[in-house]
């Protein structure tokens, strides 16, 4: 005979309950064989499967489909076991603010083998969606036209989009890899709201950009831990490589214990503006200061990216590295500095 076993305990002793057969048929009907495991334990809002459609298409490029097993249309990865498909990369996803992989295999028909794997990451902020393709996209491929940046070659193809950033690799051989390519990036970006451009961007100098040379990175900017987050844009000056950098420190903390014969609090600002100087400049070397629309200003070589300046205004530190002469170095940064809010 089918049964169910309960404990009550609301009169001190275990009582045993048996629910009827007839009841318990009733409720596999309507919940399913559930209705025999345990309760589960409610998920935090970040690891929450989502209730909506997937983000990847369930068709792609003519008659392909996805090759995942019925009832199952894509697989889910989150923060907790992002490890198991990323490997040794899941702390750099985890930084830009990882919360969710959409995965899922395309094959061209219904007997064909895999031949495209589908990542759609969704990230907390569209500027970490931004931030994770830039740092992961193979520059040396072609940007796609299109309403979302993209990059398009013979085996990858990887956009950003709201706070979805998406990559497509080809495991299997086609005839025309990148029309397969971009139409799954143009077929998934149609399913994701949001965004498509980075407001801070529009503050760097527009002419001479090397295409696709902008990244955000979310710590370590120019290699320095202190300099945290921040952005990095790469320019062509007359056949030279010039890198400008924006970084940007957190707010300074008001305090209420201030005196008037205290000295007034150093910003974070402030702190990183020094140890920068420290880096960049010889012990006991003392900074050539330059004028500009900033609190202060000085010349500066970068071991790596060359010579050109550094600046601080509230709480953002910016310069260039590798401009040709120094009026260039000035006018670039004073350009990104008067557009800063």
């Amino acid at each position: 005979m089918l049964f169910a076993v309960t404990d009550d305990t609301s009169q001190g002793e275990p009582m045993k309950r048996i629910l009827p057969i007839a009841l318990l048929l009733g409720l596999m009907l309507t919940t399913g064989c559930e209705v025999l495991q345990p309760a589960k334990q409610p998920v935090s809002e970040e690891e929450a499967l989502p209730t909506g459609p997937p983000v990847l298409p369930k068709d792609a490029y003519e008659s392909w489909e996805r090759a995942v097993p019925p009832g199952r249309p894509v697989k889910y990865y989150i923060r907790k076991n992002l490890y198991l498909y990323e490997k040794g990369d899941t702390e750099r996803y985890i930084d830009y603010g990882f919360r969710r992989l959409e995965h899922a295999p395309y094959r061209p028909n219904l007997l064909g083998e895999p031949t495209v794997i589908a990542d759609a990451y969704m990230m907390d902020l569209p500027l970490h969606a931004y931030g994770i393709w830039s740092v992961q996209r193979r520059r040396s491929d072609k940007m796609l036209e299109g309403p979302v940046s993209a990059h398009v070659g013979e085996k990858e193809a990887t956009f950003w989009k709201g706070n979805t950033f998406c990559r497509f690799r080809l495991v299997k051989d086609v005839d025309n890899p990148e029309e397969v390519l971009a139409y799954f990036v143009h077929t998934t970006a149609a399913n994701i709201p949001g965004q498509t451009e980075i407001a801070t961007l529009k503050a760097f100098p527009s002419d001479d950009r090397t295409p696709a040379g902008d990244s955000y990175y979310v710590k370590d900017l120019l290699g320095y831990d202190f300099l945290g987050r921040g952005f990095t844009v790469a320019y062509d000056l007359a056949g030279k490589k010039a890198t400008m950098f924006l970084a940007i420190t957190p707010p300074a903390v008001e305090t209420s214990e201030e005196t008037e014969e205290a000295l007034p609090p150093v910003t974070p600002a402030q702190k990183t503006y020094v140890l920068l100087r420290r880096a960049l400049l010889k012990s006991n070397e003392a900074p050539e200061i330059l004028p500009g629309p900033w609190e202060h200003g000085y010349a500066a070589t970068h071991p790596k990216l060359g010579t050109g300046l550094v600046a601080r205004r509230g709480r953002y530190i910016a310069g260039v590295f590798g401009a040709p002469d120094r009026e260039t170095a000035v006018n670039m940064t004073s350009e990104l500095v008067r557009r800063l809010p």
